[in-house]
């Protein structure tokens, strides 16, 4: 196993969230475009809120890479931290 430094650290989170941002950003495109072209009715909407519920998990996906990451460095004190943070936004959503 190689050494997981805290650049690859640093790296695991910024694509975390650039993938949640891109995704989202896909989606909503793709939302906008059915929307004012109007294929289907209610398609957009769909992907629209795809798009809204993508970004909304992204901070989640944030801390749960954040888990990950800290038990690959062995800080687990940190990574039960994050894993409270996860439950609290689990909680929070589901309220």
């Amino acid at each position: 196993m190689e050494n997981f430094s805290e650049k690859h650290f640093g790296k695991l989170i910024q694509r975390t969230l650039q993938a949640g941002v891109f995704l989202s950003l896909f989606f909503f495109f793709l939302g906008f475009v059915l929307r004012f072209s109007r294929p289907l009715p209610g398609a957009g909407d769909v992907f629209l809120r795809t798009g809204i519920l993508l970004l909304a998990l992204t901070p989640a996906a944030r801390v749960a890479m954040l888990i990950y990451g800290y038990c690959r460095t062995r800080e687990y004190h940190f990574a039960l931290a994050a894993f409270t943070v996860l439950g609290l936004l689990l909680v929070s959503a589901l309220i």
